[in-house]
Protein backbone atom coordinates (compact mmCIF):
# COMPACT_ATOMS: atom_id res chain seq x y z
CA UNK A 1 0.00 0.00 0.00
CA UNK A 2 1.15 3.69 -0.77
CA UNK A 3 1.19 6.18 2.04
CA UNK A 4 -1.16 8.76 1.94
CA UNK A 5 1.61 11.46 1.87
CA UNK A 6 2.96 9.80 -1.73
CA UNK A 7 -0.72 8.84 -3.04
CA UNK A 8 -1.16 12.65 -4.03
CA UNK A 9 1.74 13.16 -6.32
CA UNK A 10 1.67 9.61 -7.55
CA UNK A 11 -2.07 9.90 -8.77
CA UNK A 12 -0.79 13.94 -9.95
CA UNK A 13 0.90 11.63 -12.63
CA UNK A 14 -1.33 9.12 -13.41
CA UNK A 15 -4.08 11.85 -13.64
CA UNK A 16 -1.46 14.23 -16.44
CA UNK A 17 -0.55 10.88 -17.97
CA UNK A 18 -4.29 9.81 -18.45
CA UNK A 19 -5.10 13.57 -20.25
CA UNK A 20 -2.16 13.36 -22.58
CA UNK A 21 -3.62 9.68 -23.80
CA UNK A 22 -7.21 11.40 -23.71
CA UNK A 23 -6.87 14.23 -26.33
CA UNK A 24 -7.46 12.78 -29.65
CA UNK A 25 -10.11 14.33 -32.08
CA UNK A 26 -9.40 17.78 -31.04
CA UNK A 27 -10.10 20.34 -33.25
CA UNK A 28 -8.16 23.02 -31.64
CA UNK A 29 -4.95 20.46 -32.54
CA UNK A 30 -5.99 20.91 -36.62
CA UNK A 31 -4.94 23.65 -38.12
CA UNK A 32 -7.07 26.23 -39.03
CA UNK A 33 -9.04 25.89 -35.75
CA UNK A 34 -10.73 29.50 -35.28
CA UNK A 35 -13.13 30.83 -32.44
CA UNK A 36 -16.56 32.18 -34.04
CA UNK A 37 -17.77 35.07 -31.49
CA UNK A 38 -21.46 34.73 -32.70
CA UNK A 39 -22.66 37.68 -29.93
CA UNK A 40 -21.14 40.63 -28.85
CA UNK A 41 -19.54 39.89 -25.84
CA UNK A 42 -19.20 42.45 -23.10
CA UNK A 43 -16.21 42.45 -20.71
CA UNK A 44 -16.93 44.47 -17.98
CA UNK A 45 -14.76 47.40 -16.86
CA UNK A 46 -11.89 46.87 -14.51
CA UNK A 47 -11.87 43.46 -16.27
CA UNK A 48 -9.98 42.02 -19.15
CA UNK A 49 -11.92 38.72 -18.91
CA UNK A 50 -15.65 37.50 -18.88
CA UNK A 51 -16.57 33.66 -17.35
CA UNK A 52 -19.32 31.44 -19.29
CA UNK A 53 -21.12 28.66 -17.64
CA UNK A 54 -23.42 26.64 -18.05
CA UNK A 55 -24.17 28.18 -20.99
CA UNK A 56 -24.67 31.50 -20.06
CA UNK A 57 -22.02 34.68 -19.55
CA UNK A 58 -21.55 34.73 -15.22
CA UNK A 59 -20.01 37.03 -13.21
CA UNK A 60 -18.26 34.70 -10.99
CA UNK A 61 -17.71 30.74 -11.47
CA UNK A 62 -18.22 27.46 -9.30
CA UNK A 63 -15.64 24.97 -8.52
CA UNK A 64 -18.06 22.23 -9.50
CA UNK A 65 -18.42 22.23 -13.31
CA UNK A 66 -16.25 23.63 -16.15
CA UNK A 67 -16.23 26.85 -16.98
CA UNK A 68 -14.75 28.92 -19.59
CA UNK A 69 -12.71 32.41 -19.45
CA UNK A 70 -12.43 34.27 -22.63
CA UNK A 71 -9.67 37.46 -22.06
CA UNK A 72 -8.70 40.68 -24.10
CA UNK A 73 -5.47 42.38 -24.11
CA UNK A 74 -6.01 45.29 -21.50
CA UNK A 75 -8.51 45.82 -18.76
CA UNK A 76 -10.73 49.33 -18.91
CA UNK A 77 -11.57 50.94 -16.44
CA UNK A 78 -14.64 52.44 -18.34
CA UNK A 79 -16.33 52.19 -20.82
CA UNK A 80 -16.68 48.34 -20.73
CA UNK A 81 -14.91 46.44 -23.72
CA UNK A 82 -16.69 44.88 -26.36
CA UNK A 83 -16.02 42.43 -28.91
CA UNK A 84 -17.61 42.19 -32.22
CA UNK A 85 -19.05 38.85 -33.62
CA UNK A 86 -17.06 37.33 -36.28
CA UNK A 87 -14.24 34.73 -36.42
CA UNK A 88 -11.03 34.52 -34.73
CA UNK A 89 -7.72 32.78 -35.59
CA UNK A 90 -6.27 29.99 -32.98
CA UNK A 91 -2.66 30.86 -33.70
CA UNK A 92 -1.61 28.04 -30.85
CA UNK A 93 -3.10 24.70 -30.13
CA UNK A 94 -4.10 23.56 -27.28
CA UNK A 95 -2.05 23.62 -24.01
CA UNK A 96 -3.36 21.50 -21.25
CA UNK A 97 -2.01 21.95 -17.75
CA UNK A 98 -3.11 20.42 -14.14
CA UNK A 99 -3.41 22.68 -12.01
CA UNK A 100 -3.74 22.32 -8.00
CA UNK A 101 -5.81 25.88 -7.85
CA UNK A 102 -7.22 27.51 -11.26
CA UNK A 103 -7.11 31.33 -9.97
CA UNK A 104 -3.89 31.51 -9.11
CA UNK A 105 -2.60 28.64 -11.54
CA UNK A 106 -0.54 27.07 -9.40
CA UNK A 107 0.71 23.46 -11.05
CA UNK A 108 -0.68 20.59 -9.31
CA UNK A 109 2.67 18.77 -9.67
CA UNK A 110 4.03 21.32 -6.94
CA UNK A 111 1.74 20.65 -4.43
CA UNK A 112 0.70 17.38 -1.94
CA UNK A 113 -2.95 16.91 -2.33
CA UNK A 114 -5.23 14.46 -1.04
CA UNK A 115 -7.66 12.88 -3.70
CA UNK A 116 -10.72 12.43 -1.17
CA UNK A 117 -10.83 16.08 -0.47
CA UNK A 118 -8.60 18.02 -2.68
CA UNK A 119 -9.79 18.97 -6.56
CA UNK A 120 -7.19 19.40 -9.42
CA UNK A 121 -8.11 21.45 -12.35
CA UNK A 122 -7.31 20.38 -15.68
CA UNK A 123 -6.65 23.93 -17.67
CA UNK A 124 -6.67 24.19 -21.27
CA UNK A 125 -5.57 27.41 -23.21
CA UNK A 126 -5.93 28.38 -26.96
CA UNK A 127 -4.13 31.98 -27.58
CA UNK A 128 -6.16 33.62 -29.86
CA UNK A 129 -5.27 36.27 -32.82
CA UNK A 130 -6.76 39.80 -32.41
CA UNK A 131 -9.11 40.48 -34.98
CA UNK A 132 -10.99 43.36 -36.42
CA UNK A 133 -13.87 43.13 -34.37
CA UNK A 134 -11.77 42.86 -30.80
CA UNK A 135 -8.82 43.07 -28.85
CA UNK A 136 -8.86 39.49 -28.19
CA UNK A 137 -5.70 37.88 -26.12
CA UNK A 138 -6.80 34.04 -25.36
CA UNK A 139 -9.44 31.89 -24.19
CA UNK A 140 -8.82 29.10 -21.34
CA UNK A 141 -11.43 26.41 -20.25
CA UNK A 142 -11.31 24.83 -16.65
CA UNK A 143 -12.52 21.35 -15.70
CA UNK A 144 -12.19 20.37 -12.32
CA UNK A 145 -11.68 16.64 -11.49
CA UNK A 146 -12.70 15.39 -8.10
CA UNK A 147 -11.85 12.24 -6.07
CA UNK A 148 -8.60 11.99 -8.99
CA UNK A 149 -10.85 10.67 -11.56
CA UNK A 150 -9.67 10.93 -15.06
CA UNK A 151 -11.14 12.93 -17.82
CA UNK A 152 -9.85 14.38 -20.93
CA UNK A 153 -8.85 17.79 -20.93
CA UNK A 154 -11.61 20.10 -23.02
CA UNK A 155 -11.42 20.89 -26.28
CA UNK A 156 -12.27 23.96 -28.52
CA UNK A 157 -15.47 22.11 -29.55
CA UNK A 158 -16.78 22.65 -25.81
CA UNK A 159 -17.14 25.64 -25.73
CA UNK A 160 -20.17 26.29 -27.68
CA UNK A 161 -21.97 24.11 -24.70
CA UNK A 162 -20.13 25.66 -21.82
CA UNK A 163 -20.36 29.26 -23.55
CA UNK A 164 -25.03 28.71 -24.56
CA UNK A 165 -23.71 29.22 -28.09
CA UNK A 166 -22.18 32.27 -27.58
CA UNK A 167 -18.41 31.06 -28.49
CA UNK A 168 -17.82 27.68 -30.81
CA UNK A 169 -15.15 26.48 -32.63
CA UNK A 170 -15.26 26.13 -36.34
CA UNK A 171 -12.75 24.92 -38.93
CA UNK A 172 -11.37 26.27 -42.19
CA UNK A 173 -12.48 23.73 -44.75
CA UNK A 174 -9.75 25.34 -46.89
CA UNK A 175 -7.25 23.95 -44.63
CA UNK A 176 -8.68 20.40 -43.80
CA UNK A 177 -7.25 17.54 -44.37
Amino acid sequence: MIPMSRAGPLSAAAIALGLLVGCSGDLSRAPGADLVVNRTVTIPSGTAHLSFQGGRAVAGTSREAPYCELEVQEVSQSPPQQVAPGRYRVTTGRRVTLLKDPTTRIPAMLTAFDCSSDPLFVESYWRIASGPGGDLHSLRCILPLYFCRMAPALGLDSVGAISGGTLEAARDLDQAD
